[in-house]
């Protein structure tokens, strides 16, 4: 007879092999639950700080960018080296139109900010590849003239719309003509450098006179009689205002330059909520309002201001001016003298995007603002100036 062996099993195992209870699922399932949902709670105080930090982040950035390429631009101002030319450093480096906010006044309603909140500056700078040449004469009856002489001037910007001039040694006329373009802003400076004006060129032609073959330049709008321009004349702003060193009169060995200027200033009629910083090369007849490009966003500040020389050549380079319609030598003087400038201090204001939302309850304390702000203050020596 066989016997057979029966195991006994107890009711502990059998629990353990029929798995998770109800009540231990639901409790793991409340345990899982608050373990998400604390996690979730700090995920979103938190995320709107990260984004904060994040915005202000690449405002710093941008911030400092656009600095950088000021600076990169700036001390460049007034400067210009030709092999073989004996031409003086124009005394024009720097171009400073300030707005000036009454004291106690504001410029700005809101998160909105008004165009009289900031300056521009123009840098004077010249085309390298357009070599100098002498201003021989405004009307080709007084040709031949001889490149370098000084016995009468013979150009007259406020009397005539043409300037002849000779291409550089051993550069075909054709050649040298093509370098410049309708709409170029050009610089006309004594040989010292004491006195300037600049005319807009509207056609270039290469006329021969006598047996020799001219570039003529021609500008549609003549000058004052001072050498002053109406705005639209002079793109650059350097011979608008003031007729303290402008002067229409030149000989034969003054200077004609090409210029390639550079512009600052904040945009506000794009976007009135978003003021943008810009740069924009004034050559061919850009303007500001058709070109440029955009440096920094959310600007709600852009101050220039300048250190002087006065009149015993000395500068206070503690003291910056704020206002171009002081800068003058002499109390009679018409003031935006920015032959004057030696130095320049910018200072720069930006801010994250405003947050209109009811729930952002962040409120700075420069302006009371929605919204974060970081500042900048530079100052740049433009090289020629500076010497």
């Amino acid at each position: 007879m066989r016997e057979t062996n029966h195991s006994t099993v107890t009711p502990r195992e059998r629990a353990s092999e029929a798995g998770f209870s109800l009540i231990e699922m639901l409790v793991t399932a409340i345990v899982f639950s608050l373990v998400v949902g604390t996690a979730l709670a700090l995920l979103a105080r938190h995320q709107p700080l990260y984004k904060q930090q994040q915005n202000r982040a690449a405002l710093n950035i941008s911030m400092r960018n656009a600095v950088a390429q000021m600076q990169t631009d700036m001390v460049g101002g007034g400067a210009g080296y030709y092999t073989g030319i004996n031409i003086p450093n124009w005394p024009v480096g720097v171009v400073i139109n300030n707005n000036v906010v009454a004291s106690g006044g504001d410029c700005h309603s809101g998160t909105t900010y008004g165009s009289n909140c900031f300056d521009s500056l123009t840098v004077i700078a010249s085309d390298p590849a357009t070599t100098p040449v002498n201003t021989l004469a405004g009307a080709s009856g007084t040709l031949p003239v001889a490149a370098g002489s000084c016995a009468s001037n013979t150009l007259d910007t406020s009397a005539t719309t043409s300037i002849y001039v000779l291409p550089p040694t051993g550069v075909t006329a054709a050649t040298y003509a093509a370098s410049f373009h309708t709409g170029d802003q050009v610089l006309l400076v004594k040989s010292d450098g004491s006195k300037y004006t600049t005319v807009k060129v509207t056609g270039i032609s290469t006329p021969t006179v006598g047996v020799s073959t001219y570039v003529l330049l021609a500008h549609s709008t003549m000058t004052q009689s001072n050498g002053t321009n109406a705005s639209a004349d002079d793109i650059t702003g350097m011979s608008v205002n003031s007729s303290d060193q402008t002067t229409s009169q030149f000989c034969a060995a003054d200077w004609l330059v090409r210029l390639a200027p550079v512009k600052y200033d904040v945009d506000i009629t794009t976007d009135p909520t978003n003021p943008t910083l810009r740069r924009t090369v004034l050559v061919a007849g850009n303007t500001p309002s058709t070109s440029g490009v955009a440096l920094m966003n959310q600007v709600i500040g852009f101050k220039v201001g300048a250190a002087l020389v006065d009149n015993t050549g000395s500068t206070d380079v503690a003291t910056y001016n704020f206002d171009s319609s002081t800068f003058k030598l002499t109390g009679a003087a018409a003031g935006y003298d920015y032959t004057m400038v030696r130095s320049v201090m910018v200072s720069l204001i930006g801010r994250t995007s405003p947050q209109l939302e009811p729930t952002y309850v962040y409120r700075n304390a420069f302006d009371g603002g929605p919204y974060q702000i970081e500042g900048i203050s530079v100052v740049i020596n433009p090289r020629n100036m500076s010497m």
